[in-house]
């Protein structure tokens, strides 16, 4: 019986839904190229495309946003358990809390792939309020459910308490984009595995934020940003990754399963985009720094198939977006869950329990010795 450690080359499922083409370096979101997506698309549209399969009319577009603005606000009981929690809580773990919590007093008993889906979309939309609620509430302030056109916009000020300008929305929007699907990636697995069970969507995406917390997944995010504040200035970057290299630390934003020939494709736009944010606020230190790490880590490691990925550009964005680091990650899933969903639903069609086996490498045989004579 062949062994895959990881699984690594393992087809779990055939999919419509999201493509990698390492060949050319790109990425396709239901067919679509996902760097036009992002340049001429947005969240709502790139959303409704992954769930949907099909990109909306102008009607089926406000018809979709209309359900994101009317379920923002989660049930009641939601808030008051953020209300209890303590202030030290991780903001991802309070996201995992408050979807498993949006199930209680739902009559979950229709398991169908529709159901399933008007589910994911409701979850979808609270998971801006539930994140920026709880920096609110940490932070001694009421949470704010504020007017605001877009899922992206909604979700800065809801947090910040402020205005938000358009490049601002927009950048964000674009983030929810770049982020939104990533293929059979560990915590989509975790959340079409649990739903293999017939358990329902508040249980996979539960599920599968639990998974993103990972270091080795999206936590990694959240170690991008600490590394750049940490470096503080451009010219500080070769020292710092020699010390890191030497100690036998790994470089964050960098380094992909997937992408072992070049950096990762998303790339392109994300660095376009920090660097646009920079000089709109005058303060380029946080891109110079990233630009400095892609250059010097990628001469060091990129003959090891080790280059930058999302982590890098995406901890900048978010820096001039005015995100707390530990808001990252939580941001990151408020992206994903498209795809989580979108993902649960195709398998839930030709569902089939996922089960795989192991290789027992044990003794066999062993006689029991009573406690008294061990």
């Amino acid at each position: 019986m062949a062994y895959f450690p990881g699984l690594e080359g393992v087809v779990v499922k055939e999919t419509e839904i999201c493509h990698i083409d390492l060949e050319n370096s790109k990425i396709y979101y239901r067919g679509y190229d996902l760097e036009e997506l992002a340049e001429r698309s947005t969240f709502e549209e790139t959303a409704y495309l992954l769930l949907y399969g099909k990109l909306p009319t102008r009607g089926g577009l406000e018809q979709f946003k209309a359900v994101l603005r009317g379920n923002r606000a989660p049930p009641q009981h939601v808030t008051a358990v953020l209300q209890h929690l303590p202030k030290s809580a991780e903001p991802i773990d309070v996201l995992r809390t408050g979807v498993s919590a949006m199930a209680h007093g739902e009559d979950l008993r229709d398991r169908s792939p529709e159901a399933e889906l008007a589910r994911g979309v409701r979850i979808m939309a609270a998971m801006p309020y539930i994140v920026a609620a709880w920096h609110r509430i940490r932070t001694g302030q009421q949470p704010l459910s504020p007017d605001a056109d877009s899922h992206a916009e909604y979700f800065l000020k809801a947090l910040r308490g402020s205005d938000v300008s358009p490049l601002e929305a927009r950048a964000m929007d674009v983030m929810l984009i770049i982020y939104a699907e990533h293929s059979m990636n560990n915590s989509a697995f975790t959340a079409v595995t649990v739903a293999s069970t017939l358990s329902d969507m508040y249980a996979a995406v539960t599920a599968a934020i639990a998974s993103l917390k990972g270091p080795l997944h999206g936590g990694a995010n959240v170690d991008a940003a600490l590394m750049i504040e940490e470096i503080g200035d451009e010219g500080n970057v070769e020292k710092w990754v020699d010390a890191a290299l030497a100690a036998g630390r790994r470089i964050p934003g960098f380094g992909h399963r997937l992408y072992k020939r070049g950096p990762d494709p998303r790339l392109r736009v994300l660095r376009r985009l920090a660097k646009e944010l920079a000089y709109a606020k005058g303060d380029t230190k946080y891109y110079a720094i990233a630009q400095r790490l892609e250059e010097y880590v990628t001469a060091k490691l990129a003959a090891k198939g080790i280059y930058p990925n999302t982590d890098l550009y995406a901890a900048v964005i978010f820096k001039y977006l005015g995100l707390p680091v530990d808001i990252n990650l939580p941001t990151f899933a408020i992206s994903r869950v498209a795809g989580w969903v979108a993902h649960v639903v195709e398998y839930r069609r030709k569902n089939r329990l996922i089960r795989p086996t192991e290789k027992y490498t044990g003794p066999i045989g062993l006689k029991y010795v009573p406690i008294e004579e061990r």
